[in-house]
């Protein structure tokens, strides 16, 4: 409180002041009798501070050199460890077809109908935005009048789509992207979805899609 008269300003802010010159360590502090007196370091003190953070940054490169190849192989390690994360809900859900929508390229298996009923904000979106920005997909359809309305309306060469066999039914959704591959399950109200992100995963659903695919 006397700080912050002296000083001119609101005693909760002399609070935020002294703990940012001590996360800078221009001040100083120490108990006598249950009470913290603090000391600021005086202006002529100031260069060895600063002296003492350039060695204290110079002592920090010469570890993260010494220790960079024990750092790379870590990274590496964890750079094949699938990112997952998951959705409950609709809202949470919209999340997924958002990030589809950044993608140029993907794969996907979805039933058109079930899209419709629970994200009908998305059932054609995908398609128009992915034509806007002149991408490429390749798409397989559970069989239903759904799918033929949008295998009509948005195959092309760049989005090429195909209709599963009469028999092939699944209630939920896969998108593979370069990186990425989405999940959206359905259920009778309700929607979630599953996000994981691992390049090589991909690439092997990618393999899998393909032979599907080609057999068709």
């Amino acid at each position: 409180s006397v700080m912050a008269k002296y000083a001119g300003v609101p005693r909760s802010s002399m609070y935020e002041i002294l703990e940012r010159l001590k996360k800078i360590h221009l001040r100083e502090e120490y108990e006598q009798n249950g009470i913290t007196y603090i000391r600021c370091v005086p202006v002529e003190e100031i260069s060895d501070v600063l002296a003492l953070k350039e060695r204290q940054i110079e002592e920090s490169r010469r570890v993260l050199k010494e220790k960079l190849p024990q750092l790379l192989a870590m990274e590496n390690k964890l750079s094949i460890t699938p990112k997952v994360r998951f959705f409950e809900g609709k809202e949470e859900s919209m999340k997924v077809y958002e990030e589809v929508l950044k993608e140029k390229e993907f794969y996907a298996a979805f039933h058109p109908e079930l899209v419709k009923k629970m994200m009908p904000e998305y059932v054609d979106k995908v398609a128009e935005v992915l034509a806007q920005k002149q991408g490429r997909a390749k798409e397989l359809l559970v069989d239903s009048p759904e799918a033929h309305r949008y295998q009509k309306q948005f195959s092309s060469p760049n989005h090429q789509i195909k209709i599963l066999p009469k028999d092939v039914i699944f209630p939920s959704d896969t998108i593979i992207c370069s990186n990425t591959i989405y999940m959206i399950s359905y259920g009778e109200n309700q929607v979630c979805a599953t996000e994981i992100r691992n390049p090589a995963l991909a690439k092997t659903q990618r393999a899998f899609f393909e032979l599907i695919w080609n057999g068709l």
